[in-house]
């Protein structure tokens, strides 16, 4: 069990919790999203997010 349990029983990846970037949530919980990548390949969105932030919520 995760520390902070499952956010998948709380909340599906189509309903993100309010003051979450909907991105954010989608890429963590959502596998399908990073299901082309190789391994050890990075997503440029989540990349993107991590260098300069979330739009609207923290972006530098």
């Amino acid at each position: 069990m995760a520390l902070f349990g499952n956010p998948r029983t709380a909340h599906s990846s189509m309903s993100t919790p309010e003051g979450e970037c909907p991105q954010c949530w989608r890429h963590a919980y959502d596998r399908a999203i990073h299901r082309r990548l190789g391994p050890r390949e990075d997503c440029p969105q989540c990349v993107d997010h991590m260098v300069n932030g979330c739009p609207g919520f923290n972006r530098r």
